[in-house]
C-alpha cells in the first residue's frame, strides 16, 4: 500500500530530469573547507599554514559531541586558515588547500581507480554481524559524516541511543521529494547495495531491530534495485510513498510510516524512530568498507540549463561552485539546493559543503507583484503542519513575536508550500522566517 502523511502537502512539477549516472567531476586544484558545515560547533583545525596534508587526511577535529571533522578532499598545502565567502554571501573561517599539478594528477589517478573498483563491487555482507555497535559508531564519527539530506546533524549522535531511549524502527529516506533534485535518486539507482549494506549498519550501531527505506512512487528504478538488495537475514523493507512534497520532511515521513504523529517540539525518537538519508547511509557504508571519509558526495546540476548539462556529479567537498559546469539562462535564478528549500547563490566561488544536495539553474522570470490577501485559505490547506501561515506571516509583518510564538511559528518547516499555494504572490515564508527567528526565546 502506498503511504502518505495526513495533514496538507502540494504537487509542485517534478522536473526530474537530470541523468541518473553519476559521473566524477574533476577534483579542484584548491579547496575552500569551512569549519561549520554541520549542526552544532564548528570543527577546530588540527593543521596549520604551510603544512602537508594527504587527501582523506583529518584537518579539524570536533570539539564538542554535537559537531563533525574534517577531512582534506586534495593532497596539498594548508594556503590559510580564514575567512571565505560562502553561498549566501556570508564569511565563514576555512581551511584552503592546494594542491600542484603532481599531486593533483596523483589524487585523481587515485580517486578514478576507487571508484572502478566499488562499481562492480564485491559484496560483504557480514559487515555489520563483525562489528560492534560501539566501533561502527566510532568509525563514523572519525570520518566526520552528518546527514546529508539537507540538516547535517552529526551522524554519530543520532546513532547513539540511550538504553531507556532505543528506538523500535530506523527511517531511511529516500523520498527526494525537492523538485529537479536527484542526486539520492541516482545514488539508489547506481549503488542499491551499497546503501542497503549500510542501512545494516545502521541499524547495528542504533540497537533497531527493523528498518524501512522509504522511497516515492515517482522512482521505479530506484524501488526496484534497492528491492533487489534487500537480505533477508535482516528485518529490512522497502515502502513506497505518496510523491507529494514535503513527503520526505522528517515528522510527514515518520507519520507515513508509523502513522503516528511527532508531537510540538519533539524528535522522531519521541514516537520510537529514527530517520537518516539514504546517502547517510551510502557514506556510512563506505567509511566502514573503505575506509574513505566523507570528503565527497553526489551533487545534481539541473535545472533551466541544456540537457546534456543537467547531470549528477560525484564532486569533492570544498570544491567551488563555480567549477560545476552549466550554461546559464540570460536571466539566471541560482540556487543552492532545490527551489522549495534551497537558497540564492550570490557567490559562486563559495564551496561544496557536505549539505549541498544540487545547484537549480533557473531563468528568473520577473516574478508577479503581491497582491492582497483573498482570504482562501490555499495555505492553510496546503501547510503539512496543520498551521495558519497567512497568520504568521502577518505577525511577522507586523512585528508580533509574542502573537508568532503562540500560534506555532517554531512548529514552520519552511518547506514554503504556503507561498506556492497562494493565488495572490503573497511572500507569506519570507515573513513567517522572520517571525519565526525573532520569537525566539
Amino acid at each position: 500500500m502506498i503511504k502518505t502523511f495526513s495533514k496538507g502537502g502540494i504537487h509542485p512539477a517534478p522536473n526530474k530530469y537530470a541523468d541518473r549516472k553519476i559521473k566524477l567531476l574533476p577534483l579542484p586544484t584548491t579547496a575552500y573547507l569551512p569549519l561549520s558545515q554541520h549542526i552544532g560547533a564548528p570543527a577546530e583545525p588540527v593543521v596549520e599554514r604551510g603544512e602537508h596534508v594527504g587527501r582523506g587526511q583529518l584537518i579539524a577535529v570536533n570539539t564538542t559531541y554535537i559537531s563533525a571533522g574534517l577531512h582534506a578532499p586534495i593532497s596539498g598545502t594548508v594556503k590559510g586558515i580564514e575567512p571565505v565567502a560562502l553561498a549566501n554571501g556570508k564569511p565563514g573561517m576555512a581551511i584552503i588547500i592546494s594542491a600542484t599539478d603532481e599531486e593533483h594528477r596523483a589524487d585523481t589517478a587515485a580517486r578514478e581507480a576507487y571508484w572502478r573498483a566499488i562499481e562492480p563491487g564485491h559484496t560483504d555482507r557480514q559487515l555489520s554481524e563483525s562489528l560492534s555497535a560501539d566501533v561502527i559508531r566510532k568509525a563514523i564519527l572519525d570520518a566526520g559524516i552528518v546527514g546529508l539530506g539537507g540538516a547535517t546533524f552529526p551522524a554519530h549522535v543520532k546513532l547513539s541511543t540511550k538504553e531507556s531511549d532505543k528506538p523500535e524502527l530506523l527511517i531511511i529516506n529516500g523520498c527526494e521529494c525537492e523538485p529537479y533534485l536527484m542526486c539520492d535518486d541516482a545514488l539508489m539507482s547506481h549503488y542499491p547495495a551499497r546503501i542497503v549494506e549500510g542501512v545494516e549498519l545502521m541499524m547495528k550501531a542504533a540497537g533497531v531491530g527493523r528498518a524501512v527505506i522509504a522511497v516515492e512512487d515517482n522512482k521505479p528504478g530506484a524501488i526496484a534495485a534497492l528491492k533487489s538488495h534487500i537480505d533477508p537475514a535482516h528485518d529490512i523493507s522497502i515502502q513506497v510513498v505518496k510523491t507529494k512534497y514535503p513527503q520526505g520532511g522528517e515528522k510527514q515521513l515518520v507519520e507515513a510510516i508509523t502513522g503516528r504523529r511527532i508531537p510540538s517540539g519533539k524528535l522522531p525518537l519521541s514516537v520510537g524512530a529514527i530517520v537518516n538519508n539514504v546517502a547517510t547511509a551510502f557514506a556510512i557504508w563506505q567509511c566502514i568498507a573503505s575506509g574513505q571519509p566523507l570528503i565527497e558526495r553526489v551533487v545534481t546540476v539541473t535545472g533551466d540549463i541544456p540537457e546534456s548539462e543537467r547531470r549528477n556529479y560525484m564532486v569533492a567537498i570544498g570544491t567551488p561552485l563555480s567549477n560545476l559546469p552549466f550554461t546559464p539562462p540570460q536571466r539566471a535564478n541560482i540556487i543552492v539546493g532545490g527551489p522549495m528549500m534551497g537558497h540564492s547563490a550570490i557567490c559562486l566561488d563559495a564551496p561544496i559543503t557536505k549539505g549541498t544536495s544540487g545547484l537549480t539553474i533557473l531563468d528568473a522570470a520577473p516574478r508577479r507583484q503581491p497582491m492582497a490577501c483573498v482570504r482562501c485559505g490555499a495555505c492553510v490547506e496546503a501547510c503539512p503542519m496543520g498551521l495558519e501561515p497567512y497568520l504568521l506571516s502577518t505577525y511577522g509583518r507586523l512585528h508580533m513575536w509574542d502573537e508568532a510564538r503562540s500560534a506555532g511559528v517554531a512548529d514552520c518547516m519552511e518547506c514554503g508550500s504556503c507561498s506556492w499555494s497562494c493565488p495572490s504572490s503573497r511572500p507569506l515564508l519570507e515573513y513567517i522566517k522572520i517571525a519565526k527567528q525573532r520569537s525566539r526565546k
